[in-house]
């Protein structure tokens, strides 16, 4: 019974996450209705869907910025957290062609990062020339270098009077922006690799 209560619970948070996505494209009125009703709530649930969705969220914006919407590559993910439960719905709102999770990676692919718990490789190569984009991702490293210097200055600059949970935050940001560096530093490798 308690199993069955778990399962139906799951399955109704799914509906409303899909829902959720879908909320652009549903009328008003009956998108308010459905999900209004929705109580019950599991924080640990909503926090994997929230990370689902945020990889979801980068691996689309990864593949849109260097494949026509239709096109569907082979993705790889290398994640800390678990996706087991989650691989059919990635693979099909992100539409790619194959889903690899914690596999080898192969050369020639684009790199996007969730934070500092997950890193999502679309395979692009020959679809993109390696020198200009090893240009783009050198400009984007100076930029987030330029977050990473400004966000230590501003935690040099704590004082007694900031608030714990901001002091905390911006911890977690600077641990992101640290892994959004690595991830950069391993595409530029790879595109410089697929260069030569």
């Amino acid at each position: 019974r308690c199993q069955s209560m778990c399962n139906s619970a799951i399955h109704r948070n799914l509906l409303v996450y899909r829902l959720n996505l879908l909320q652009s494209t549903l009328p008003k009125q009956w998108y308010q209705r459905r999900v209004r009703g929705t109580t019950w709530r599991d924080d640990k649930l909503d926090a994997q869907m929230s990370f689902v969705k945020n990889v979801i969220h980068t691996a689309r914006s990864v593949k849109d910025t260097y494949l026509e919407s239709k096109a569907k590559p082979a993705v790889y993910l290398k994640s800390t957290e678990p996706l087991t439960d989650y691989l059919d719905m990635i693979e099909d709102l992100v539409g790619c062609s194959e889903l690899h999770v914690n596999a080898d990676v192969p050369l020639g692919t684009a790199v996007g990062s969730v934070g500092e718990k997950c890193e999502v490789h679309v395979l692009v190569k020959g679809l993109v020339d390696p020198v200009q984009e090893m240009n783009r991702l050198k400009k984007k490293r100076d930029q987030v270098e330029h977050n990473v210097s400004q966000l230590k200055e501003k935690i040099d600059k704590h004082s007694e009077k900031v608030p714990e949970h901001v002091q905390l935050s911006n911890t977690q940001k600077l641990v992101g922006l640290q892994a959004e560096l690595a991830t950069i530093d391993t595409a530029i490798d790879n595109f410089s690799k697929l260069a030569l």
